[in-house]
């Protein structure tokens, strides 16, 4: 099974890279508006961290997504690929695919506000999470000075009240034109943080508190007129001691080693993403 899954990956990466040096040959000139767009990204990263959370510990982790998107709806596909997966306390797994997200989105704007409607569907291996998650979620821009954003999520799927609120600001930089492999592309870094709120209210557990925080970095290189190449660095931060206290307590390190594991609730980490638009 997990030489299928290895074979599976590959192919998808080689067919990355083969639609990437093909598509500006093949494409045909249509309005954007008029037909279906996709895009496919493949991250690696030092780390995977979801809402100050330490998903991963000492591997590389890869993020393969698609998206396909026709008149403000969108599908998409996210996958985390542990190269040494350590969850499950006593196992020591290698690539290990263990979270697929479902994520169905309606996206419009009026004047400078855009929205967002969506829908997650967390597919998690059941060894590590009993019971699959399910939210609901809006989001709201403004088309302003550092492109401020309001996300809310609502968990759907697993027992008593779960909320994360988060409250994102970006800017993106354009800094030069450079030629690479015969084309000239505008290169840009984009730079962003948010803070968030969380809140669970169940039978068997109850959290209120100023939860994570996140400064990032990005810097866009343009290799064609269909693929980017994206360098980016993050900090990962508690913004309270509630808050650090519960991060330290659902780190993979915990979960494998115990109340007596010295874990830490801030991370550096980074990576570079492959992304690819038609």
């Amino acid at each position: 099974m997990m030489k299928r899954k290895k074979q599976i990956l590959s192919g998808v990466l080689i067919l990355f890279m083969v639609l990437a040096l093909s598509l500006p040959v093949i494409a045909q000139e249509q309005e954007k508006e008029d037909r279906p767009t996709a895009d496919l990204s493949w991250q690696f990263y030092s780390k995977y961290v979801w809402r100050g959370y330490e998903l991963s510990k000492d591997s590389l982790v890869m993020f393969p997504s698609i998206t396909v998107s026709y008149k403000g709806f969108a599908l998409n596909m996210w996958g985390d690929l542990d190269t040494s997966y350590k969850g499950n306390p006593g196992e020591d797994s290698t690539n290990k695919w263990w979270e697929t997200d479902w994520i169905l989105t309606y996206s419009n704007s009026w004047k400078k506000l855009n929205y967002t409607l969506g829908w997650i569907y967390y597919d998690i291996d059941p060894s590590t999470y009993d019971r699959a998650s399910q939210e609901l979620f809006t989001t709201l821009g403004l088309d302003v000075l550092l492109k401020p954003t309001l996300s809310v999520y609502r968990e759907i799927a697993l027992a008593g009240e779960r909320w994360y609120i988060n409250l994102g600001i970006s800017h993106s930089f354009p800094t030069i034109k450079r030629e690479i492999f015969g084309f000239c592309g505008e290169q840009s870094l984009d730079v962003g943080g948010w803070i968030s709120y969380m809140s669970i209210n169940s039978r068997d557990y109850d959290y209120e508190a100023m939860h994570d925080g996140n400064i990032w970095a990005a810097y866009n290189i343009p290799i064609t007129s269909y693929l980017t190449v994206v360098p980016s660095i993050n900090y990962s931060f508690p913004l309270s001691n509630t808050a650090q206290t519960n991060i330290r307590q659902s780190n993979f390190n915990y979960i494998n080693r115990g109340p007596s594991a010295n874990t830490n609730s801030s991370w550096v980490y980074g990576g570079v993403a492959l992304k690819l638009s038609f």
